[in-house]
This record gives structure tokens, C-alpha cells and sequence, in this order.
């Protein structure tokens, strides 16, 4: 009966040895899962952060370049302004396009620069629709209006 005992005794406790390894191996997939489930986590978390940067990226790219399209149809309504005026001024006598019309509207010194210096760019002598006459009588109006403004 002892030995019956002991056993039995020996089968209990291989039984509750395998149910413990059961168990700590159980335990040990549910941390390796919530390791698993934490980086999935941390991966979403960093992918929202990074999708927010470039959603705001884009909205400034975005806005930047409705900006620019609204400084693009100034211009382009000022060189269409500048052309009409051009044709309508363009003297046949002399062949000079009058600097009057050219610094219409400029109010202060910086304008004035600024003005000039688009000018000189389209209708510098090297340029395409360049006229050295034309610049002249730019640069006298420029040096007028320079001297008014001072």
C-alpha cells in the first residue's frame, strides 16, 4: 500500500508538474502576444503621427500655392496692364514707349524699386522685347520719381 502511495503520489506530481509547464507556457504566449499587440500599437501611433505631418504638409504646400497663383494673376494683370499701356503709348514718331504709365500707382520708395527692377527684366536691351530707348526713357522716369520721393 505504501508503494501504491507513493505511486500515486509520484503520478500527482508529474501531473501537477505538466499542468505548471501547461500553464507557464500559456503565461508566456499571452505575454509574447502582449508584446506582440503593444508594438502594433506603437507602429499605428508613429504611422498617425507621421500621416499628420505630411496632412499638414500638405496643407501648406497647398495654401503656399494658392498663394502663388494669386501673386501669378497680379502680375500677370500688372503685364497685361503694361502691355495695353505699351500699345496704347508707343509713340510712332520716336519709337519710345513713355516711363509715365509704367510707375503708375507706385506710392513709396520700395514699390518704386521693385517696380523698376520687373521693368528692366522685360525690357532690357538683351532681352527678348528689349529696346534700349525704351529702357532710357524708364531710367529717366525712375530717376525722376527716385528724386521726387527722397
Amino acid at each position: 500500500m505504501t508503494q501504491d502511495l507513493t505511486c500515486q503520489s509520484n503520478i500527482d506530481m508529474q501531473t501537477l508538474e505538466d499542468r505548471h509547464k501547461e500553464l507557464e507556457n500559456a503565461w508566456n504566449d499571452l505575454l509574447k502576444e502582449k508584446r506582440e499587440y503593444e508594438a502594433r500599437i506603437h507602429y499605428l501611433e508613429q504611422q498617425e503621427k507621421q500621416f499628420e505631418l505630411k496632412w499638414e504638409l500638405l496643407i501648406r504646400e497647398t495654401q503656399k500655392l494658392a498663394d502663388d497663383k494669386k501673386q501669378f494673376e497680379r502680375r500677370k494683370k500688372f503685364y497685361d496692364h503694361v502691355q495695353a499701356s505699351y500699345e496704347e503709348t508707343y509713340s510712332d514718331e520716336d519709337n519710345i514707349v513713355h516711363g509715365e504709365m509704367f510707375f503708375s500707382g507706385v506710392s513709396n520708395q520700395k514699390a518704386l524699386k521693385k517696380r523698376y527692377k520687373e521693368l528692366i527684366k522685360i525690357y532690357h536691351p538683351d532681352g527678348e522685347s528689349g529696346d534700349t530707348a525704351t529702357v532710357a526713357e524708364i531710367n529717366r522716369e525712375y530717376d525722376s520719381l527716385k528724386t521726387m520721393m527722397n
